[in-house]
């Protein structure tokens, strides 16, 4: 069977802000469907198990547990991950490269038939008994248990090992669809690496858990910081959350992120939580970064050339990651409606519209827009 080359992989892979876009969207919108991200199922599944098939197609057997309580020996019973009758083997999969399966009705997109006693891995969570009409109803025939994720199903919650490898369902290009397709993620896994990335992850999982119930809140901030800087997204997102709840003593720790933030980046969550640890103090914390970043522009708008956006396009563009910060916190400003920011967003505006490379209506018009909403929005009040 013809397997994608290492070269291929690496032009295809996908960015981890990608890969999380695909794991967050549903798969009506825009042609994004649903992919496999390891990471996230690890963070977010009750029970990681893995199971044998057996002579009945949906019925699997423990061999491992790796998170959760079930034990060596236990029997799952999942509806859902049962083949077709027409179903293949990953082994008797066609050849060719993934994306070259355009009909998601066709082998690839279907659940495989492995052989008995093949390997898989399973995330799971437990039904709830708070969980929403909504979703007991999707998954009516499981009683005890649901997939990670209840729009992508079962199949996103799921690695089969074929012949040592992994396979899990991903849209390796846009538009086309989720395909069963050897899972490159970060690196190239072997069974072995699989589990140790589990083990790492809930590693970090464990050590947040214990962080959060620190009552010194500056001790909980700095070891909060540590956790912003893992390669885990949604370590990153909750700790930034933490941060949050955290109150004042967490300002010097959000200064400190925003001063050298982590990669890739995203704003947004990071000043949603310099505003919530500042409390009643936003609107004057939000204000001071402001002027910080209007100095920055005020000494590199004039020495960058039209274009600058696109020339450097890596997760940790500087000046990408200046940029987003910036309207981040213009953003937040109208949010709180701090009167006095009205001075320093006006600056801004003023100094982005005299700079062409600045205001390039090829898209970066936006942040002399979005000044000029919470100036008037600022003086309206």
């Amino acid at each position: 069977m013809g397997r994608l080359s290492m070269s291929n992989r690496l032009k295809l892979l996908p960015t981890v802000s990608v890969i999380l876009l695909l794991i967050a969207v549903h798969s009506v919108l825009a042609g994004i469907r649903p992919s496999f991200n390891l990471d996230s199922c690890v963070w977010h599944a009750t029970h990681i198990v893995l199971v044998e098939t057996t002579s009945t197609d949906d019925v699997f057997t423990v061999e491992e547990s790796w998170k959760g309580n079930l034990m060596t020996g236990d029997i799952l019973e999942l509806p859902a991950l049962k083949p077709e009758s027409d179903a293949l083997p990953i082994s008797r999969y066609p050849e060719g490269e993934p994306f070259d399966h355009t009909d998601e009705y066709g082998v690839s997109g279907r659940i495989p038939r492995q052989p008995l006693g093949s390997k898989m891995v399973l995330f799971l969570k437990r039904r709830q008994e708070q969980d929403t009409p909504l979703r007991a109803a999707t998954y009516p025939a499981m009683s005890n248990w649901q997939p990670v994720y209840p729009y992508g199903g079962f199949k996103l919650s799921v690695i089969w090992i074929d012949n040592g490898q992994p396979f899990c369902f991903q849209q390796w290009m846009n538009p086309g669809p989720s395909s069963l397709s050897n899972c490159w993620q970060r690196s190239q896994m072997d069974l072995p690496r699989l589990n140790q990335r589990v083990r790492n992850v809930l590693q970090t999982q464990d050590a947040l858990a214990r962080i959060v119930e620190l009552e010194d809140r500056g001790a909980r901030a700095e070891r909060l910081e540590e956790i912003v800087y893992k390669d885990v997204y949604d370590a990153r997102l909750e700790a930034l959350q933490a941060l949050g709840k955290t109150g004042p003593s967490a300002l010097p720790t959000i200064r400190k992120i925003l001063d050298n933030p982590p990669v890739p980046y995203d704003s947004m969550d990071l000043i949603r939580a310099f505003e919530e640890a500042a409390g009643e103090d936003a609107g004057q914390e939000l204000t001071e970064r402001l002027r910080h970043d209007l100095a920055y522009w005020q000494a590199t708008g004039h020495t960058l050339k039209k274009g600058w956006w696109n020339q450097d396009a890596t997760p940790q563009a500087p000046l990408r990651e200046k940029y987003d910060e910036t309207i981040q916190l213009i953003r937040a400003l109208d949010h709180v409606r701090y009167r006095p920011a009205a001075r320093t967003a006006a600056e801004l505006r003023d100094l982005w519209i005299s700079l062409p490379q600045l205001n390039d209506a090829s898209g970066l018009t936006q942040m002399a827009q979005e000044c000029d909403q919470l100036v008037r929005h600022l003086r309206a009040k």
